[in-house]
Formats: structure tokens, C-alpha cells, sequence
């Protein structure tokens, strides 16, 4: 695959998606496109009315918020233009009922199954938006992501590190070794949007000179760093989305490989 990824590369000037689909082949693509409907179905059997259930939830704490924040006047939650889908929705729910995460009044969140960053342990829900509130949309889905981890996966708590270095969530080996990295986007399109992420991994692993944007090679850096000790899983998640590949090092540079199993990431030691 690899000298047909670098041959595909040269000299086009494509969308990230088309890019995407060129380097890793139809069936990848078209893989992906199944997934996303299936996660979609699976988070409406799994909690029904997820959405209506999570907003509620949230304009309850958007009042909380802004009673606790004298620079907000208004609770009123800013319509986002990504809005609120099912399965972000679902697996927040979950993480709920799971107590893997707690959520306070006021919308702040305290994980309680997995490690938190060294500088603190709790996470806002909201910022201010104008005179109201906004949806901190992206900390909603990493936090559902690890939780994800942890419930669907059989991580252990105590080695999933959340929103380690470069990336929202890292889990160890009992050596304190990554044997997995977690990137979650609030969406698979757009400018910060998951395509656009691997699409500069898979670009860079080509031609680490490539155009990328810049944080986006902070994670490729990152990650060829991790892999010095060996190959890394790494898992790309979103809304409709959990793309996993094995991460390694070859010629000197990063290179991805789709996993059999996207769905289920399986580490090595200490990951489950």
C-alpha cells in the first residue's frame, strides 16, 4: 500500500475527503459511509430520544452557569451550527448513567472512572456566548469518546489518560507506555474536522514538508514519537465516526493502517 499511497499524493490538489478516499481505497470509503449509518441506528436503539434528552438536560445547566458567571446575562443556549446529533448525544447519556462522568449544576464536569490533566479536573460544559451561553461542543464528544473506552472497550481507568500532550486522550501500558492515541472532532467535514486531520497525517507520513496545519503537525509529531516503541493505535472519532488505525514508523516517517475492527481498538498490554 505504501508506494501506492505516495504515488496517489503527487501532484493532487483535492477536497480532504477525495484525498482521503484516494489514499486508503473505495472499500475503506465506503466502509466508513456504512459505519456512520450504523452508528446512527445503534444510537437510537440504544437511547431513544437521545437529543430531546440531552438538551433538556443541557439548557437545565445553561441556567446554572449562568448563575454561577456574573459576566453572563442570559441562559439562553446559542443555536450552534453543528446542532446536536444522535450519537454524540447517545454516548454523553451513557457516560452519564455509566458514572464515568459527573455533571454539576452549573454544566462543569468532573470525570470519575478515568485520569484528568494535571492542571485540573473539571471541564465546562459552556462559555459565554454575547449576552447567553454556548455548548462547548468538542468537550462533550471526547468526553463521551474516552468514556467510550472504558464502557464498550474494557479499558482500565487508570490507564487512560485524558487530554495528554497533543491529543484528547492517551491510554498506557503498565510500563506507562501509549498504546493508544484519541483524537475526537465535533464533526467528520469541515475546516477542523476529522477528514482534514487524517488527511494531513496520511500526507505527512508521505512528505513530512507537506502543507498541514500546524496542529495538525504537532499530533503527527507527536504521535511518530509514541511510536518510537512500538506501533500505537490510533483512534479518530466523532459524530457517526470511529476510524482506528495502527500507527508505526516506516522509512522514517508516520504511517497509518486501517484496522480490520474500527469499531473495537484493541491496545496492546494494559488496553484492553
Amino acid at each position: 500500500m505504501e508506494g501506492a499511497q505516495e504515488a496517489l499524493w503527487e501532484g493532487r490538489d483535492m477536497g480532504a475527503g477525495e484525498d482521503v478516499r484516494a489514499a486508503l481505497g473505495d472499500g475503506w470509503w465506503e466502509g466508513m459511509l456504512r459505519q456512520s449509518g450504523d452508528l446512527e441506528t445503534a444510537a437510537d436503539v440504544r437511547c431513544p430520544g437521545a437529543v430531546g434528552r440531552l438538551e433538556v438536560l443541557l439548557q437545565a445547566w445553561a441556567v446554572g452557569f449562568a448563575a454561577v458567571r456574573s459576566d453572563v446575562v442570559s441562559p439562553d443556549l446559542a443555536a450552534s451550527r453543528r446542532g446536536l446529533r444522535a450519537d454524540e448525544a447517545a454516548g454523553f447519556l451513557a457516560a452519564l448513567d455509566a458514572r464515568v462522568l459527573h455533571v454539576d449544576s452549573a454544566g462543569f464536569v468532573v470525570p470519575q472512572a478515568f485520569r484528568p490533566k494535571p492542571s485540573g479536573g473539571r471541564y465546562a460544559l459552556f462559555s459565554r456566548s454575547g449576552r447567553g451561553v454556548a455548548v462547548n461542543l468538542e468537550y462533550l464528544i471526547q468526553m463521551a469518546a474516552a468514556a467510550e473506552l472504558l464502557v464498550d472497550h474494557g479499558v482500565a481507568g487508570e490507564d487512560l489518560c485524558f487530554e495528554q500532550g497533543e491529543f484528547d486522550a492517551v491510554v498506557e501500558d503498565s510500563g506507562g507506555l501509549p498504546v493508544l492515541a484519541m483524537e475526537a472532532k465535533a464533526r467528520v467535514e469541515g475546516t477542523d474536522g476529522l477528514l482534514e486531520l487524517l488527511n494531513s497525517l496520511l500526507r505527512l507520513g508521505v512528505n513530512p514538508q507537506a502543507a498541514a496545519r500546524t496542529n495538525h503537525r504537532r499530533k503527527y509529531a507527536a504521535l511518530l514519537d509514541m511510536t518510537a516503541g512500538g506501533p500505537v493505535v490510533l483512534w479518530l472519532v466523532a459524530n457517526g465516526a470511529r476510524w482506528a488505525f495502527d500507527a508505526r514508523v516506516g522509512a522514517g516517517t508516520l504511517r497509518l493502517t486501517p484496522r480490520r475492527d474500527s469499531r473495537s481498538p484493541v491496545c496492546r498490554e494494559g488496553g484492553g
